[in-house]
């Protein structure tokens, strides 16, 4: 067994399609099958049960899975190591990013860590915190930047940013003659949340002192973006609280929507998290550092309204 084996088996794990997996690794899929059927052979295992619905993976084939993706991570760890030898962020390094923190912080630091690294291969992987948390767990990322407070078995954390809560709401709306929203203000018919999992909802129903038995009646935005729900504001169908580096990419022109304040002035924390046994910290130290001093992002973090 090597480490090839492992990459076609951890292919086959993550697409359940021998003809998907094979494009991922680059090789045909009748090769790919082959070389599945061999270590099987080898092993006197089934890892994975082809059905005509698809490929599923057998009880004992999730533990050879699980083993085969540690391995692959700490063989890719042992690259990474050698190459850190040289004082400098680089090598590959793999990072999960909530999505109502992908599309507004990446633009700050990426192209200046790709300037100043040449040689570090950043691979971005945009996701719900839970399920972050899960490819952590099983080594499919390095690290992840989150905003919601980390449990503390097997995490450690290094913090980035903190960044205040804004209430979006169209001008129409009587919210938008207040200078000050505080949370008797919000009517649950007309707050529009992301769906449930992101934690900027479970954020919002707790700084509105709300429950999510309230907000009965509202649409089903269970696929919905945070762009998704900016629009519908934008159509005078409610109100939202978004991030603050988010409200730096709103646009608006035609003067449809306002931000308002809310009193407490509310606020999350962005982090980068990491497992406890990861062994190059050092990298991850300097891209913190990297992200934490980039000019444009203490810009956009400054908030417009007095």
């Amino acid at each position: 067994m090597n480490l090839r084996d492992l990459k076609y088996l951890v292919a086959v794990a993550d697409h359940l399609h021998f003809g998907k997996a094979a494009d991922a690794v680059f090789i045909s899929q009748p090769t790919l099958s082959g070389q599945i059927k061999k270590l099987e052979e080898r092993l006197q295992v089934t890892i994975f049960e082809r059905t005509t619905r698809g490929v599923n993976i057998t009880p004992i084939g999730e533990k050879i899975i699980a083993e085969a993706r540690q391995t692959m991570a700490h063989a890719q760890n042992i690259e990474n190591l050698a190459a850190n030898q040289s004082g400098v962020l680089c090598g590959e390094l793999r990072l999960g990013i909530i999505p109502t923190i992908a599309p507004y912080l990446v633009p700050h630091f990426l192209s200046q860590a790709l300037a100043d690294y040449p040689k570090l291969t950043l691979s971005l992987h945009e996701d719900k915190t839970e399920t972050l948390y899960a490819m952590l767990d099983n080594f499919t990322i390095d690290a992840a930047i989150i905003a919601t407070e980390i449990p503390p078995e097997n995490i450690e954390e290094i913090e980035l940013y903190r960044e205040s809560f804004l209430l979006l709401c169209p001008t129409t709306h009587p919210l938008s003659n207040k200078s000050c929203i505080e949370a008797q203000d919000i009517n649950p018919k007309d707050l529009l949340l992301l769906p449930e999992g992101h934690c900027l909802r479970d954020q919002t129903l707790e700084l509105c002192k709300l429950s999510n038995e309230e907000l009965s009646g509202q649409a089903d935005l269970r696929d919905a973006g945070l762009q998704t729900v900016i629009e519908l504001v934008r159509g005078g169908r409610g109100y939202t609280f978004l991030p603050k580096l988010a409200t730096n990419n709103l646009n608006d022109q035609t003067g449809s929507v306002a931000l308002k304040r809310f009193s407490p002035k509310p606020e999350r924390v962005v982090r980068l998290i990491f497992r406890k046994s990861f062994p190059r910290k050092s990298c991850l130290k300097a891209l913190a550092k990297l992200i934490s001093s980039a000019p444009s992002l203490a810009k956009d973090l400054a908030s417009k309204l007095q």
